[in-house]
């Protein structure tokens, strides 16, 4: 989702733009005119793989060598073969990826082009990202690849939210991120109104949708009058939360654009992309890590004066419904958020970062 708007941005350019996804999530790129390369292994498979490998189920583990392993090497042994095929054919001459994804830059290498790194927030995970790359590095080379540095990094973390001390790499340029938004003429369905004060959105992404930690906070969010919007998630249904009132609205997929619409405050997971697709609209937000690198991006939120973190394992329902209503109607976290949201409305847009690098590789080639 984050990729979207510079594939956009691309494509407008007159660009050929192709997104090469497993088959499950190929219904992803189905609206949006690009053409899909279903190709590379289902996350499942890599996580059944690291199992069988290690004896560790990295959906619930923190184990460093397993989450390496699920990313770079299972990964890379699952997908690589199928994916050059793919690429082959299709020939690319840019390859743009997040920095988790170490398909991206096998296939750059394979294919003789550059490759981009697109960010997906602070770098808040920079010495796990290095040491993945270094076992990126030496998986390349087990298969006669070599590994070649990134020659863009497509930055979408504004400054008020970085870590301290980082350093622009070789190759950076910001890049303004957006809330994931319907694909160009096509119309999202308007969510149900909410009742109730104020308006939450309460959203953990598509993985972390627990509804046994999100059926408290919801109850207590409804004891305090608020109205309460849900997302679903990949795994859930209403059913599984168990909160019968008309304060509470259940959503399957819409655009977070659209969810975000209206709402006072987003109670969410921490998630990178869920942080600043808030941000960028002026919302703050009342975070509770679960999980990855989590933790991190909801720290340089608060820092910023957005959110506020919630660190207790297991939260306090009320207590975390307290702090929602306070940031919800606390003029200081709506004006921080606002800051933020400023500050990314100044960066450069997704149609002006696609004509630079456009100009550059050409500029390159010539």
């Amino acid at each position: 989702m984050p990729l979207l708007p510079l594939a956009r941005a691309f494509r407008v350019r007159g660009d050929e733009v192709a997104v090469m996804v497993p088959a499950s999530l190929a219904h992803l790129s189905a609206d949006e005119g690009l053409e899909t390369l279903t190709a590379g292994a289902e996350s499942q498979d890599v996580m059944g793989e690291v199992a069988r490998r290690t004896g560790v189920n990295v959906r619930t583990s923190s184990d460093v060598d397993a989450v390496i392993e699920a990313f770079v090497s299972a990964r890379l042994d699952l997908s690589a073969d199928e994916c050059a095929s793919a690429a082959h054919r299709w020939r690319p001459d840019l390859v743009i990826h997040d920095p988790m994804d170490f398909v991206g830059p096998y296939l750059a290498s394979v294919c003789d082009v550059p490759h981009a790194v697109h960010t997906f927030g602070a770098d808040v995970s920079a010495g796990f990202i290095r040491a993945s790359t270094d076992r990126a590095t030496r998986d390349y080379a087990a298969r006669g690849v070599r590994w070649r540095e990134p020659r863009w990094v497509l930055d979408i973390c504004p400054p008020d939210l970085q870590v301290e001390g980082w350093a622009a790499p070789p190759g950076w340029t910001a890049l303004r991120p957006d809330a994931h938004r319907a694909a160009p003429g096509l119309q999202p369905r308007t969510p149900e109104p909410l009742t109730g004060d104020p308006k939450v959105l309460t959203t953990f992404g598509t993985v972390f949708t627990d509804p046994s930690v999100l059926r408290p906070l919801v109850r207590e969010l409804v004891a305090r009058g608020a109205g309460v919007r849900v997302t679903l998630g990949t795994t859930t249904s209403p059913g599984d939360f168990a909160v019968d009132s008309d304060q509470v609205v259940f959503e399957d997929f819409l655009p977070y654009e659209t969810l975000l619409d209206g709402m006072d405050v987003v109670l969410a997971h921490g998630g990178a992309g869920t942080n600043l697709g808030a941000l960028a609209t002026g919302l703050p937000l009342v975070l509770l890590p679960q999980g990855a690198d989590q933790g991190g991006q909801a720290e340089r939120v608060a820092a910023a004066g957005a959110a506020v973190v919630v660190t207790a394992d297991p939260a306090d329902p009320a207590a975390v419904a307290r702090t929602v209503v306070e940031v919800a109607t606390s003029p200081e976290y709506r004006e921080s958020a606002r800051r933020i949201a400023r500050r990314i409305a100044s960066m450069p847009t997704p149609e002006e970062v696609a004509a630079r690098v456009a100009a550059e590789w050409a500029a390159e080639r010539a």
